[in-house]
C-alpha cells in the first residue's frame, strides 16, 4: 500500500477536520482516492512464554504523597495566546541518589518564560532531597540549580566521569542543553561549556547515557524533535471561520537529527553524529530505549518519532550504527502508517529471553507493544495483549515496564494527557486532561488494566507528560513520580498489599562504567527467568531509578548472573530476598 494514504492520514484527517484545518492546509486533494485499510485480525495467543503467575492477582495501592512528602512544585510551560508548538510537550523528571546516601532524590524539570507567555515567578528546576521519613527538603539552592533559567525537556542520569557521584544532563529547546557535574559536595556546576555537549540550535528532547563502544566511559545521546531554533521557527496555524489560533500538528515542521557525543575523557566530549551514522537518519525523535538484544555488551537505541517511521539503532560494534527500524516491523503499524511515538520502554515482558518494546501514541491510535519473534524481528501485539484497545481513548506520553506487585512480571505504566488544551471544546468526548493506566501483566501475554479499577490515585484525570518510578523508602515496592505540563508535581507511594519478595541491586562497575550502564543482569528464582539491562532514558523525558528491581514471587532466593559491558561475568548463586544489595563487578558477591 502507499504508505502516503495509511493511517497517519486519518491521524491528520480527525486532527484537522477537529480544528476546521483541513480545508486551509490543502490536505484535501492530497487524501483524494486514498483508503484507509482495514485493522489486522486479532492474533492467537502467544505461546513460548514462562508459565502463568499461580499467585493470586493483587489490587494496586498507591497514595498520592506529594504534599505530605513536602514537594510543592508546578511545571510552567508559559502558556500564551500565540499557541507555540513547545507549550504542549511538557519537561521530565528523575530519581537520582546525588548524595549517595543509598535513598533516592527528585529533580523536577521547569520551562522558562516565553513571549507574551504566562508565569509566576521565576520558574525553575527544583532539586528534593530524600529525608529517609517520607519527607524530601527542597535544596535546589543550597546545591547550586538555581541560577540557569531554561527551557527545559529531557533529563539523563548518569557518573560520566566515573568518580562515584550521579551527573546529570538536561536537554533543552530555545537555549543549549545543559550538563550538570556532581562536585560530590551536595553542589552541582555546570560544565556544558567545557564539555562540549551544548547540542546547540536543537529541540533537545529524551536523551540517554550509553557506553556505545564499550571503552567505560559513558557517551551520550540526545533525541532531537523538530527543527526550532527560536520562537520565529514556530508555524503559526488557526482554525474556523474566525481563524483562531489553535496549536498546530507537528507534520507543519521538518524532521530533524538526533546527536550524539563520544566521551574522550577528562570531562570532554565529541560530537560523533556524523561519524556514527546517526547523523543520516531523520526523524522528529521524542523517546529513546536501550536494550542489548544479543546480550553480548553492545547496546543497541530504540528511537520514538512523533509521525516518521521508529528507529532500530543496530550497533554495528565499529563506532557505528544502522537503522534497521523498517526491516525489523517496529518502523510502522500494521496499517503501514508511522506511528505518533511518544514514550518508549524495552523490557522481557513474557520472561521467555525475548525483548518487548512499549510504546504510546496519539489519541485513536493506540500504544503498541512489539514484540520481537524472531532475532530483530518483532510483531505488533498491542491489540492482542489487551493494551491496544484499553488506549485507544487517550494521548500517550510517559511509558514505563516495572512490577509493581513483586510477582516476577513486568507491568505497564502509561501517563497520559491531550496536546490541545481546549480539544473538549471541539470534540466532546475528548478531554485535555486524561487518565493514567497501569497494566498488570497476567502472564500469558495479556495485560489487564487494574489502575483505573483500584480508584484514585488513578482516576485523578492530568495532563501527564514525565514519568518515572524508583523505591524512594527503599522497601521493595516501586513509588511513581509525574510531571504535569503547565501543573503540579506527583509523588504515588506503592503502598499495594503483597506478600511476594523482592530483590534490588545496585551495580558498581570497574572496568565498565561506574553505574554498569548497558549491563544485563538476569535472575532466576521460583521457575522464573527475568532479565533487566540496567539503562538511562526510556519513558518520555524522564529517568528512573538506575538500581535493577527484581519482583520474587514467592521464591525467598535467586540466582543472579550479571554481564558487565566490560566482558565481566559475575554469577552469584543463592542470593538472599526482600534486599538492596550492591555489586562490584568482578567480586562475584552481593555486599
Amino acid at each position: 500500500m502507499d504508505l502516503n494514504c495509511g493511517g497517519r492520514i486519518e491521524i491528520l484527517q480527525n486532527h484537522f477536520r477537529r480544528l476546521a484545518l483541513l480545508p486551509m492546509l490543502g490536505l484535501a486533494g492530497a487524501l483524494a482516492g486514498c483508503t484507509q485499510p482495514s485493522l489486522p485480525a486479532a492474533m492467537p495467543p502467544r505461546s513460548g512464554a514462562a508459565a502463568a503467575p499461580l499467585v493470586e492477582a493483587v489490587v494496586p495501592k498507591f497514595v498520592d504523597i506529594t504534599s505530605a512528602a513536602g514537594i510543592h512544585f508546578t511545571h510552567q510551560s508559559a502558556k500564551s495566546k500565540n499557541k507555540y508548538l513547545v507549550e504542549t510537550m511538557g519537561s521530565g523528571c528523575a530519581f537520582l541518589d546525588y548524595d549517595g546516601d543509598g535513598y533516592q532524590d527528585i529533580l523536577l524539570l521547569n520551562d522558562a518564560p516565553l513571549t507574551g507567555g504566562a508565569v509566576v515567578g521565576h520558574p525553575r528546576l527544583a532539586l528534593y532531597h530524600n529525608n529517609h521519613d517520607g519527607t524530601f527538603t527542597d535544596v535546589t539552592h543550597k546545591a547550586g540549580l538555581d541560577k540557569t533559567q531554561m527551557y527545559d525537556m529531557g533529563v539523563a542520569v548518569g557518573d560520566y566521569d566515573n568518580d562515584g557521584h550521579e551527573d546529570f544532563y538536561v536537554s533543552c529547546v530555545l537555549g543549549p542543553g545543559h550538563l550538570f557535574h556532581n562536585e560530590g559536595n551536595g553542589t552541582f556546576k555546570d560544565v556544558t561549556q567545557q564539555a562540549g555537549v551544548a547540542n546547540a540550535g536543537n529541540w533537545g528532547a529524551s536523551c540517554a547515557w550509553v557506553d556505545y563502544d564499550r571503552d567505560g566511559k559513558l557517551d551520550l545521546f540526545i533525541c532531537n524533535y523538530v527543527p526550532y531554533r527560536s520562537l520565529a521557527d514556530d508555524v503559526p496555524c488557526f482554525a474556523g471561520e474566525k481563524r483562531k489560533h489553535v496549536y498546530c500538528d507537528p507534520t507543519a515542521y521538518k524532521p530533524t537529527r538526533c546527536t550524539l557525543y563520544h566521551n574522550e575523557g577528562h570531562g570532554h566530549f565529541k560530537d560523533v553524529t556524523a561519524a556514527s551514522g546517526i547523523g543520516r537518519l531523520a526523524g522528529k525523535s521524542l523517546g529513546v530505549a536501550l536494550w542489548d538484544e544479543e546480550g553480548n555488551g553492545w547496546p543497541d537505541l530504540y528511537v520514538a518519532n512523533d509521525g516518521t517511521a521508529t528507529f532500530l539503532l543496530k550497533n554495528q560494534r565499529n563506532g557505528t550504527f544502522k537503522d534497521i527500524g523498517t526491516e525489523s516491523g517496529i518502523g510502522f503499524m500494521a496499517d503501514g502508517a508511522a506511528p505518533s511515538g511518544m514514550g518508549i520502554d524495552a523490557a522481557d515482558l513474557y520472561n521467555d529471553g525475548t525483548m518487548c518494546l512499549v510504546m504510546t501514541n496519539f489519541q485513536g491510535r493506540r500504544s503498541l507493544l512489539f514484540h520481537e519473534t524472531h532475532p530483530l524481528i518483532f510483531q505488533d501485539e498491542g491489540d492482542v495483549s489487551g493494551i491496544g484497545p484499553a488506549t485507544v481513548g487517550v494521548l500517550g506520553f510517559g511509558v514505563l515496564c516495572f512490577d509493581f506487585d513483586n510477582d516476577g512480571w513486568n507491568d505497564i505504566l502509561q501517563t497520559d494527557g491531550h496536546v490541545i488544551d481546549d480539544v473538549a471544546d471541539r470534540e466532546p468526548g475528548i478531554s485535555y486532561a486524561q487518565p493514567t493506566l497501569l497494566f498488570r501483566n497476567q502472564g500469558n501475554g495479556r495485560f489487564e488494566e487494574v489502575g483505573l479499577k483500584s480508584g484514585a490515585p488513578f482516576d485523578r484525570r492530568i495532563v501527564g507528560r514525565g514519568l518515572a518510578v524508583g523505591d524512594i523508602d527503599n522497601n521493595g515496592r516501586l513509588d511513581v513520580l509525574l510531571l504535569q505540563n503547565n501543573g503540579p508535581a506527583l509523588l504515588w507511594r506503592n503502598e499495594t498489599l503483597t506478600r511476594d519478595h523482592w530483590l534490588t541491586l545496585k551495580l558498581i562497575g570497574t572496568k565498565s562504567n561506574r553505574d554498569g550502564i548497558g549491563a544485563l543482569v538476569v535472575v532466576r528464582a521460583g521457575g522464573l527467568t527475568q532479565r533487566e539491562l540496567v539503562h538511562s532514558g526510556s519513558s518520555y523525558l524522564s529517568q528512573s531509578d538506575l538500581r535493577p528491581h527484581f519482583g520474587l514471587g514467592t521464591a525467598t532466593t535467586a540466582d543472579v548472573e550479571i554481564h558487565w559491558p566490560s566482558g565481566v561475568v559475575d554469577r552469584i548463586a543463592g542470593v538472599g530476598c526482600d534486599r538492596i544489595g550492591s555489586v562490584h563487578e568482578g567480586t562475584g558477591k552481593v555486599e
